[in-house]
């Protein structure tokens, strides 16, 4: 695992988890290819696997057992399973897990099958199983370049993904899931990692081309969010993440044309104007159009509108889903206002008013963009850069809901579309890291 406020000077190992305990596995399958496999129960007791072989490891009391064959069973608290000699990275190398999932609380969520480098650690937590991907950090970010963005992206969007991908990591700010055994989990939350599935060789050049380098600011390595597309205007981040601005990921538009920059979204009228048109930007249908961008995508997004996108409700459907996600108690919901807005157009909170099922009204706040988000869609709102509006707009009870938005995800530093139409029209890589992440420089660290 990584060393807390440490930078290292040579490449560390990760632990990735792969399976998480809000999961909730009873039993975990794999396929060991055809490479050289041993599998252990804590350490003690070793066992050489066959090419070609499954494994179904379950969970017992207290333990994790492994049948192989009638003969062997393996049982304990964390069984491992190790490869020995080197680990050679192509598309699909690795052990197969079955059944992963991908997209944990998304529209997106499914579950796939996911080949992993490096050696695994299968143990329980919970009553439930954990699975954990101990693999060289150099081998995760290969896999995290086409795990983000697709193997038709040219190479400096790939190199400048990478380098976002290594600084976020290395400044190992968050740190959610630490006290699991893991450094970061293999979805959204924290960086997509889906092993070798969509590994190439651009991938594996962009990880060479870029290795051990960071964007730092002051000394420090930089904290390199990023999102799928902001939607026209980087967000700050205070105001997604609070706790005080970094000077590196501020407000600013997603175009190097300064006669376009002033712009401020902070009001109702100047987000929906904003919603109406389609401004000039790296992440607009202008520079990549929408039906082109799936070459492009993770394997796991889909075709659709990132830039400009809406979502209409009925009366009924707002009710039920508020009802669901803030448990209301609601009969009729009588309006959705708007609260403060970050420099992108994004909500800091919301007001619910309602009736309950007494008749009496009520007002439920929300704060913060990802509870925002996740309180106006069963599968998460793409956006909190929004503008809602009602029909019939006064008087009665509305009967609709209307709710356009701008960008995927959070919008805060390097916004992955931005990034892919700045490639495309030949910015390098540094220029890329500089745009997103202002004041920045480039070091190599190992």
């Amino acid at each position: 695992m990584l060393s807390e406020h440490v930078i290292p000077q040579s490449e560390p190992d990760l632990s990735v988890g792969i399976i998480l305990p809000e999961d909730n596995i009873q039993q975990v399958v794999v396929d060991i290819p055809m490479a050289d496999y041993n599998v252990s129960a804590n350490d003690a007791y070793v066992v050489d696997l066959k090419n070609e072989t499954t494994l179904t490891f379950s969970l017992a009391i207290n333990k994790v057992q492994l049948r192989i064959g009638d003969d062997v069973e393996l049982n304990g608290e964390s069984l491992f399973i190790r490869q020995v000699g080197e680990c050679h990275m192509q598309q699909n190398a690795g052990i197969l897990v079955h059944d992963v999932v991908a997209g944990r609380g998304f529209h997106w969520r499914k579950k796939i099958g996911v080949y992993l480098p490096g050696d695994l650690e299968i143990k329980f937590i919970d009553n439930t199983l954990v699975l954990i991907n101990h693999v060289s950090f150099e081998h995760y970010l290969m896999c995290v370049a086409t795990s983000e963005m697709g193997a038709a992206c040219p190479p400096a969007l790939i190199e400048a993904q990478t380098i976002a991908a290594r600084s976020w990591m290395l400044a190992n700010v968050e740190k959610k899931h630490r006290h699991l055994g893991m450094d970061v989990c293999n979805d959204d939350c924290c960086q997509r990692y889906q092993g070798t599935n969509f590994l190439t060789e651009q991938s594996i050049t962009g990880a060479q081309n870029s290795h051990g380098i960071v964007a730092m600011y002051k000394g420090a390595i930089c904290d390199a969010r990023y999102s799928k597309s902001c939607g026209g205007m980087m967000e700050s981040f205070d105001t997604i993440w609070g706790g005080g601005d970094l000077a590196y990921m501020q407000v600013k538009r997603d175009i190097v044309d300064d006669s376009e920059q002033k712009v401020d979204l902070r009001s109702n009228d100047a987000m929906r104007h904003w919603l109406e048109t389609v401004p000039n930007s790296f992440c607009s249908p202008k520079t990549i159009p929408e039906n082109e961008l799936i070459r492009y995508l993770g394997g796991v997004d889909e075709e659709g509108h990132y830039y400009r996108w809406e979502v209409r409700f009925s009366q009924l459907e707002m009710t039920a889903e508020l009802n669901r996600t803030l448990s209301l108690g609601a009969d009729k919901i009588a309006a959705i206002t708007t609260g403060q807005r970050g420099g992108s157009g994004r909500l800091k909170s919301i007001d619910i008013v309602y009736i309950d099922k007494m008749g009496e009204k009520q007002k439920k706040t929300v704060q913060g963009d990802v509870a925002i988000r996740a309180a106006l869609h069963a599968k998460f709102l793409y956006s909190s850069a929004i503008h809602i509006t009602s029909s019939p707009p006064q008087g009665a009870l509305p009967e609709q809901f209307h709710i356009r938005g701008a960008g995927w995800g959070h919008g805060a530093g390097l916004c992955q579309i931005g990034a892919l139409g700045m490639a495309l029209e030949n910015y390098s890589t540094e220029e890329i890291i500089l745009h997103y992440y202002p004041g920045s420089n480039l070091v190599k660290l190992y």
